[in-house]
């Protein structure tokens, strides 16, 4: 549909976003084309919907959208996307250093340039800019990083105004990781990479507040933004991962939470999955008892279900046993999921030959340090090996074996192989896989935009625990389901612990012996520091190190174990 399409994220801009909107409003108007404003509060805490609710009640072009939490500049974007109708998008920052008469001299370089995007560019030679020296220092500095890292035809990626036409959003937004900091890079990025064509045209930027929002937090956010975008893009290969858009049947699914009792961080899951971009869909909370158990506003069909004391396997089974719908997900109740998490993963299902999709479980950002030392101990390459990307987003693949804190699976494909196996506290979902691929001939796929947020258990005791009972169960399927779980990189542990110990003994009798044992021994622990220096935190990194050993020697231990016991079971 021709026309335009503003969407303007605002996070606190009670004091100017009623200004902002209604001369966007009148900008548009005089430009003569059919058009919507979309602002996006992203979690303010002052009157920002009350004051772009002003402006509505004049321009009836105006729509709001209210995000019950900040999640950043890039997640307002692509929920304001989201709710758009028109051929032409513009993003429009609120706080009017940028004023929306510009729009038209983006389009008119569009028209001219015939490019996809057109982007505001305080670099331009024809720009006129008013803002603080250290802005100017903090946007040199930036435009040569990026120079350097990516090369992009561009000289300017951060200016608050830009135009796109409708498909490179649509190919791009459901690319995109970052929700925060380097959103414009990441969109830019992936955009030159999948071919669409760029322009720049002239800006005048006038600064507003006596001060800018710059902080050495966001600065240091920033850096470890654009470096994730370089990883994803030059290493990964991510940005040319297969994925597929929106699909307009949705399938009906049923979301199946298993947890003991309720506490914090499951309503906090509930309050996730209760707003979640799909319509055909609901909750079954599957508890020890539904005593005191409110679930609040769920989507039709949600209920709490009494299991009694079980075991997750048979609280999931039970899940799925109440439903009729097509597609059961799983999720843990110490996790929550991205607000497109079933839209993103029910394309895939399309093909009968997909029995289930998975997607990485990342560590939400506002965990503490102890548990965010945990998660970069499970992406570490060094402790997950090659099954690190169920931790962080890596490209999509085709997987066999994946974990049920983020598993969708067509229910038919998930009866026909016998459900989760209830003896097993850990593991059922490796038996599961093994039923669906191995047995079926089906494929469950790795897709990085399909991704939940969840919380780890802090090192160094719940973590270790955790890895323990994830060892013992690995250990012992190496001999009972050995398909998915024979695999070299699941024994190096064992064997590392081995070497330890027989290593020390063996450097008592002989000098040659212990300087090879040292010098193998200082190799791994400078492997080891390399790997834990994943933060812009020192002090997590801090906790990293020691982590990353202990991992090592639990696992090891665990797996030797699980490999020697008779059988384990549930209790």
């Amino acid at each position: 549909m021709q026309g335009i399409s503003l969407i303007m994220p605002a996070y606190n801009e009670a004091d100017i976003i009623y200004r902002t909107v209604c001369e966007s409003a009148r900008v548009l108007e005089s430009i003569g084309s059919s058009y919507e404003i979309i602002v996006v509060d992203d979690g303010s805490i002052d009157d920002t919907t009350l004051e772009a609710g002003r402006a509505a009640q004049e321009f009836p072009g105006v729509k709001l959208v209210r995000l019950s939490d900040n999640q950043g500049k890039g997640n307002a974007l692509r929920r304001g996307f989201q709710v758009s109708r028109y051929e032409l998008v513009c993003f429009l920052d609120a706080d009017l250093d940028l004023h929306p008469s510009l729009i038209g001299k983006l389009l008119e370089v569009m028209d001219e340039s015939g490019a996809d995007i057109v982007i505001g560019s305080k670099r331009h030679p024809e720009s006129q800019l008013s803002y603080p020296r250290l802005r100017r220092i903090y946007s040199t500095v930036y435009y040569w990083l990026i120079f350097a890292l990516f090369h992009l035809p561009v000289k300017d990626t951060q200016t608050g105004i830009k135009v796109f036409r409708r498909e490179v959003l649509e190919n791009t937004f459901p690319r995109l990781v970052i929700k925060r900091y380097a959103l414009d890079l990441e969109l830019l990025a992936a955009a030159h990479h999948l071919g669409y064509s760029v322009a720049e045209a002239p800006v005048n930027l006038d600064f507003q507040r006596i001060s800018g929002r710059i902080k050495w937090d966001d600065v240091r956010n920033i850096i470890v933004d654009t470096m994730a975008v370089f990883y994803r893009l030059r290493i990964l290969k991510y940005y040319s991962s297969p994925l597929k858009g929106v699909i307009e049947r949705e399938p009906s699914i049923t979301v199946v939470i298993p947890c003991a009792v309720p506490d914090a961080l499951t309503n906090d899951c509930l309050r996730k999955c209760e707003n979640l971009n799909y319509s055909n869909y609901d909750i079954e909370l599957v508890c020890d008892s539904v005593e005191g158990v409110d679930m609040g506003p769920a989507p039709p069909g949600s209920e709490v279900v009494g299991s009694g004391p079980t075991g997750p396997p048979s609280k999931r089974n039970l899940g799925v046993s109440r439903s009729d719908a097509e597609i059961v997900a799983f999720l843990d109740a110490d996790a929550w999921p991205d607000y497109d998490w079933l839209k993103n993963a029910v394309p895939y299902f399309e093909d009968a030959g997909v029995a289930a999709v998975g997607g990485p479980a990342v560590t939400p950002p506002g965990d503490t340090r102890r548990q965010q030392a945990s998660g970069l101990v499970y992406a570490a390459s060094i402790v997950s090996g090659s099954t690190a990307y169920r931790y962080v987003v890596h490209a999509y693949r085709n997987v066999d074996d994946y974990p049920s804190a983020n598993l969708l699976v067509r229910r038919s494909d998930f009866e026909q192989a016998g459900g989760f196996r209830e003896e097993y506290l850990t593991g059922s979902d490796t038996l599961l896989c093994l039923k669906l691929t191995h047995d079926l001939g089906k494929k469950i796929l790795y897709v990085p935009n399909v991704m939940v947020n969840h919380h780890r258990r802090p090192v160094y005791r719940a973590h270790l625990k955790q890895i323990y009972s994830y060892s013992t169960h690995r250990g012992y399927f190496v001999r009972k389901y050995p398909a998915t779980s024979r695999r070299a990189q699941y024994f190096i542990p064992s064997l590392f612990v081995a070497f330890v110990v027989l290593g020390l003994i063996a450097s008592f009798f002989s000098q040659y012996v212990l300087y090879a044992y040292v010098s193998i021994l200082g190799l791994y622990l400078l492997t080891v520091l390399a790997s834990s220096i994943k933060s812009l935190d020192p002090l997590v990194n801090l906790m990293v190190f020691p982590a990353i050993i202990a991992t090592h020697f639990v696992y090891g231990i665990g797996f030797i174990r699980g490999l020697v016991s008779r059988g384990l079971k549930e209790h």
